[in-house]
């Protein structure tokens, strides 16, 4: 269920549940204008709309090809019908890109999300609460940027994600363009030389060094012609994956947490440099290996 609130004139807008089935069908057969439908899985969930078909995994938002019902193996679909001004807020929310993610540890204090999120500097846009896999998105209209001090978040154990989108910020798009598009639906231009592979590296790095040892990049064999090479592609950004890997695997203490925290660091790099990875088409490979760590 995805949920607006306007907190400015204290409503919630939803859709309604029209009905639920298990029976295999094409939902573009069934859905209009004016309806949409969530297909469950066990560890993400497919929105359809008339015109597209998007996944929510914990991580990531996609956008997918079309598929046929008879090629669909959801244990569960909903179909919802919604009035025209809910409509008109999720087809603005499935257009724009974040410009801001976090996972919220659990002993983050209230006060620091805050400044964290008031740091994004939006004042007209959408911030999301999701509870990916669950279907449940929560997203709270921003309007001025005041919202952000009236939001009554949920425990942060129940919140997976929390995003920021600003629609000040994507009007320098070139069209509305899916959340975390894959290689195949990536923009076609061309990319300048880059570094961003290294910066990834150096972003990893300095993590390991402060809070782990001072020690680790030392003790790890760097293919340092790729790491350090200006010229960001497949096969340099893949040496850099596996140094960070080797780094993680010589973690001795409180290793699932390092994990967690270099996630969370991935993450907020996905989103600053996502324009770049796309025109250089290493969307998909960055989220490939952001699923393995």
């Amino acid at each position: 269920m995805i949920t607006f609130y306007d907190i400015n004139r204290d409503i919630e807008l939803k859709p309604e549940i029209a009905f639920k089935t298990i029976i295999k069908l094409d939902p573009f057969k069934v859905i209009n204008e004016n309806t949409f439908a969530i297909a469950l899985y066990d560890n993400y969930f497919d929105l359809f709309t008339s015109s597209d078909t998007l996944r929510f995994t914990p991580e990531f938002k996609v956008k997918l090809e079309k598929k046929q019902g008879n090629e669909l193996n959801y244990k569960e679909i909903i179909f919802f019908t919604a009035e025209e001004e809910y409509i008109e807020l999720l087809k603005q929310y499935l257009s724009l890109e974040p410009c801001f993610k976090i996972k919220p540890p659990q002993d983050l204090p209230r006060e620091e999300l805050l400044k964290l999120l008031q740091n994004s500097s939006c004042k007209n846009g959408f911030l999301e609460i999701n509870a990916i896999p669950n279907p449940e998105i929560d997203i709270v209209l921003i309007q001025s940027g005041e919202e952000f001090n009236l939001i009554d978040f949920p425990d942060l154990e129940k919140i997976n994600r929390i995003l920021i989108y600003d629609i000040e910020k994507n009007t320098c798009l070139a069209g509305p363009k899916p959340i975390y598009s894959d290689a195949k639906n990536s923009v076609n231009a061309q990319a300048n030389n880059s570094n961003i592979h290294t910066k990834l590296f150096e972003l990893i790095a300095e993590y390991l060094e402060k809070n782990v040892s001072a020690r680790i990049i030392y003790e790890v064999p760097l293919d340092r012609n790729k790491i350090f090479r200006e010229d960001s592609n497949p096969e340099t950004l893949n040496a850099t994956f596996q140094a960070i890997k080797k780094a993680i695997n010589l973690i001795k203490t409180d290793k699932p947490k390092h994990i967690e925290n270099i996630k969370t660091l991935i993450s907020a790099f996905y989103t600053e440099h996502y324009h770049e990875l796309e025109k250089l088409k290493l969307i998909t490979q960055l989220e490939k290996f952001y699923t393995e760590i």
